[in-house]
């Protein structure tokens, strides 16, 4: 078994708001989009927004993990978007041999932005 790619589905009551909210703040472009569904992709990274299931109770965005993006620019990334998110940390580089930080959506979905850095740059883990 191969796998080709990873396709992330989020639920939200108001896809245009996240459309935006992905396609003005970080840069993805809405690939598609129709009553209550849009696709918004960046590079690899492809999400399926959609409208909560009408057959399921909606108790609002839930998710227990975080969405992990790999990019090659996470210091701009950092500058552009610090004071224009919901930031859940601050850039820093950690001892797995990454520089990331971390941002709510419009949903309050958690996305890590991250960039490898050289095994120079990395922080020791403390003992």
């Amino acid at each position: 078994m191969a796998v080709r790619s990873v396709s992330i589905a989020l639920s939200t009551e108001n896809v245009a708001r996240s459309v935006r909210f992905y396609v003005e703040q970080l840069g993805f472009t809405c690939t598609l989009q129709s009553e209550g569904f849009a696709r918004v992709r960046l590079g690899v990274a492809d999400i399926m927004l959609a409208q909560p299931n009408a057959h399921l109770p909606w108790q609002g965005p839930r998710f227990t993990g975080s969405i992990y993006l790999e990019v090659d620019n996470v210091e701009e990334l950092w500058e552009s978007l610090k004071t224009r998110a919901r930031i859940s940390y601050p850039i820093e580089t950690m001892a797995y041999g990454v520089r990331e930080f971390g941002l709510l959506d419009d949903n309050g979905y958690a996305l890590s932005f991250a960039q490898h850095v050289a095994t120079d740059e990395r922080v020791s883990p403390t003992p």
